[in-house]
């Protein structure tokens, strides 16, 4: 069966995707708060040595410098609001790392 969401109208199914498609749309109408507030949301992928070369996705905008960062933190795995500074200087990289056994 599929319903129209109260805000947008696109249609949403019923039944074990409802949850996934209502936290999708939460998405959807958080980026375009976003983007009404002049904000305009970039998305990028930092990946080198300060992140032990692991994929890391952050959002900014490029129109504010100072506006906050939402960047994945690798060592809790979940999504954190940061600044551009503190991402960028490793805060939200694993840190530790594979221990690496001594030879012989």
């Amino acid at each position: 069966m599929t319903i129209p969401h109260t805000t947008t109208g696109a249609a949403t199914t019923t039944g074990t995707d409802a949850d996934a498609v209502d936290l999708w749309q939460d998405l959807a109408d958080a980026l375009n708060a976003l983007i009404d507030a002049g904000q305009f949301p970039d998305f990028h992928d930092l990946y080198g040595s300060r992140n032990d070369w692991q994929p890391q996705p952050y959002a900014s905008t490029s129109l504010h410098a100072d506006a906050p960062w939402v960047v994945f933190d690798l060592s809790t795995r979940r999504f954190a609001v940061s600044t551009r500074e503190r991402t960028l200087n490793g805060e939200h990289a694993r840190h530790g790392g594979r221990s690496r056994r001594k030879r012989r």
